[in-house]
């Protein structure tokens, strides 16, 4: 096939899914592409490459800056450049966020990613527009329970184990406000805690069910 002289950038820290993407890349004629296992190194490319035409990120890149924090970083410097997030969360914000993807990126399930006719729409859709604010994967549509910014937070504290009272400070909430956002947490999510469950054990399910690993990120 022959090359399409799109300078492409890919950014994840598992070796092995980096190397798989590169090569599917490769396959759909994108080139040169430059790899990086961490947002650091993926900036010191674009200082040493100067320019790229698109970025395909994980969201969850271990400790430090995540696929977020990275992508505002690359846009930054490269204000037209196309960005593509890939993620196993169902929803973003279970990483600790509530920033969103800069104007025009596009957040892609892991899942799909097997599917190469979706990655392929999808890319093709952020190279055509970079920058407009209605992108969106094709076919992808919004997954699961709809949840607040704070409601998403208490989830995740909750899940890395925090008390009720230690998630207060946090969120700067009462203990008894944070009880019943975890009892509302629980309706909302329609998790069927009968009289001898664990709200807590069940909302931490859900969350590794959400990120769609047991991998809980390091603050």
């Amino acid at each position: 096939m022959k090359e399409r002289l799109t300078r492409t950038l890919v950014v994840d820290d598992d070796d092995f899914t980096r190397f798989l993407l590169v090569r599917t890349l490769t396959d759909f004629g994108y080139g040169p592409i430059h790899d990086a296992g961490n947002a650091s190194d993926a900036l010191q490319l674009v200082k040493a490459v100067q320019t790229f035409d698109i970025a395909v990120l994980d969201l969850d890149l271990g400790r430090g800056p995540h696929g977020i924090d990275l992508a505002h970083a690359l846009r930054k410097a490269l204000p037209s450049l196309a960005i593509v997030l890939l993620t196993s969360y169902d929803d973003p914000r279970l990483i600790g966020t509530s920033r969103g993807l800069p104007t025009g990126g596009v957040s892609l399930s892991k899942r799909s990613v097997s599917d190469e006719g979706q990655l392929r729409r999808t890319l093709d859709l952020v190279l055509t527009h970079p920058c407009r604010s209605e992108n969106r994967a094709p076919s992808e549509s919004p997954k699961g329970v709809a949840l607040s910014d704070n409601q998403i937070q208490i989830m995740r504290l909750v899940a890395e184990g925090f008390s009720n009272a230690e998630i207060g400070r946090r969120q700067h909430l009462t203990e008894r406000a944070v009880a019943k956002a975890v009892s509302r947490l629980v309706r909302q999510l329609n998790l069927n805690a009968g009289p001898d469950d664990n709200v807590r054990v069940l909302i931490a399910q859900h969350y590794f069910a959400s990120i769609g690993s047991g991998h809980v990120r390091g603050n």
